[in-house]
C-alpha cells in the first residue's frame, strides 16, 4: 500500500503501540500488528484489529481500571 501521509513510501507488516484514553482511563496495547510506511514511519492498523481494541478496551474500563498496559493478543476480541 502507498502510505497516504508522504506519498512516497510502501507500507510493510510491522508492529506499533496504541494508546487510548476516555474519561481519565488510559490503556495502552503494545505489539500491535500495523502496515509502517518504509519512508516516513506513519502507522496503519486494520479495522478488525481497531475494533477488537476497542472493545477490549470497553471491557477493562468497565472494570475499573484508570491506567492499563498490555501486550496486543490475537484472540484480544
Amino acid at each position: 500500500m502507498k502510505c497516504m501521509i508522504c506519498k512516497h513510501g510502501e507500507t510493510f507488516d510491522g508492529f506499533t503501540t496504541v494508546t487510548l484514553e476516555k474519561n481519565g482511563t488510559t490503556i495502552v496495547f503494545q505489539k500491535v500488528p500495523a502496515l509502517v510506511c518504509d519512508k516516513c514511519g506513519e502507522k496503519y492498523v486494520k479495522g478488525d484489529v481497531t475494533s477488537g481494541l476497542l472493545k477490549k478496551a470497553k471491557e477493562i474500563m468497565l472494570g475499573g481500571v484508570k491506567v492499563d498496559i498490555r501486550e496486543y493478543q490475537l484472540n484480544v476480541a
